[in-house]
């Protein structure tokens, strides 16, 4: 299972085997508790995959995402100038170090491998302090920030080519602005286009999906502590054994022939009293900016089912809120408009106790 707990090894504990994550967990032991602290308060401290954008602010112990505006693209290249800002390192050592390989505004990104070679250590590199503008100076900074362009890069917002958008950085280092929208946009948006293909890569924190598909199982749900008004379902839940190991099909077969009261939906973990966004003024539902593009969220749908809201939001204008960056007046356009739509936002008609339930 894959976990996000105060456990820095936890971190990274996951059932399959992934190079770049030994790579990671050898660089997060490097790394002092001070520098702990300071990238689990931009990541959160616990970290689950939930319907709605309450529930995941809740888990990853982040202030309400409606509390801020959501990190929405803004014009200008994703170009080795911001990596100076943030890494320190020289434009000669940069600009080969990107790669461009389509003509769109997901153009630029770069190798786990150039992180770890100047930042994945103890101390700084004195035989490599040529390649830094200044010198040693700020290289601890430098350091931490490195691990979040990588973390997000690697977990939050992975690619099919296995490199790091440069697209995470605004994510990362936007002050005042909420990454909970950017990370369900991109969950959402690549489980739609495998879907649609019948086929793909997932271009999201599959680990958080796993995460949030098994502590819904009755098996976790019954050796958790559903008494208290709040509960962290990843730090319970990865402390808990699968009913069985075994592959991929014993997987399918388990759930094949799991009858529905194997299956437990109620939201125990949120406050006693709630109150779920559902839409804005000028939009039925809740558009989601992402890294890669832009789609539309429905908490009413969800509500609904459970008796939540009494009518259906209306979909006409969710062709509006999703579109992929690719640049253009069009894209600046639409972007513009998003950032409206969330100045409208509002909540639903009252608050909902004990979160949703279905058994």
């Amino acid at each position: 299972m894959a976990s996000s707990s105060n456990d820095p090894d936890s971190l990274v504990t996951l059932r399959f085997h992934d190079f770049r994550v030994e790579r990671m967990r050898h660089w997060w032991t490097l790394l002092g508790e001070d520098d702990h602290a300071d990238i689990v308060g931009i990541f959160g401290k616990e970290v689950d995959l939930i319907p709605t954008m309450e529930e995941y602010a809740e888990l990853l112990q982040l202030d309400s995402p409606f509390s801020e505006t959501p990190v929405i693209p803004i014009q200008g290249p994703r170009s080795n100038r911001c990596l100076e800002k943030y890494l320190g390192l020289t434009t000669a050592v940069l600009r080969p170090e990107i790669a461009r390989p389509e003509e769109t505004w997901r153009k630029a990104n770069i190798s786990l491998d150039l992180l770890t070679k100047y930042f994945s250590r103890s101390a700084f590199p004195a035989k490599l302090a040529r390649d830094f503008i200044v010198g040693k100076k700020g290289w601890k900074k430098f350091r931490i920030n490195a691990f979040k362009i990588a973390f997000a890069g690697i977990f939050l917002f992975p690619t099919s080519a296995g490199r790091i958008d440069l697209g995470v950085i605004p994510i990362v280092f936007s002050e005042g602005r909420s990454i909970i929208p950017a990370i369900l946009c991109e969950t959402v948006r690549s489980l739609s286009y495998c879907r649609r293909q019948g086929e793909g890569v997932p271009m999201f924190c599959t680990q958080l999906l796993q995460l949030w598909f098994c502590s819904h199982l009755q098996h976790f749900h019954r050796l958790q502590t559903p008494y208290h008004f709040e509960r962290h379902t990843v730090s319970q839940t990865v402390q808990i054994a699968l009913p069985f190991t075994g592959n991929s099909r014993a997987w399918a077969l388990y759930l094949l022939d799991l009858p529905l009261s194997g299956w437990s939906w109620k939201v125990t973990w949120g406050p006693a009293v709630w109150m779920p966004w559902t839409h804005c003024a000028l939009f039925d539902g809740v558009p989601l900016p992402g890294v890669w593009g832009c789609t539309g969220h429905y908490p009413s749908l969800a509500l609904r089912q459970f008796s939540g809201v009494q009518y259906p939001p209306r979909l006409g204008d969710l062709d509006a809120v999703t579109f992929d960056y690719i640049p253009g007046e069009d894209m600046w356009r639409l972007l513009f408009r998003i950032e409206d739509i969330w100045g409208g936002r509002l909540s639903g008609d009252g608050p909902h106790r004990g979160g949703f339930a279905r058994r």
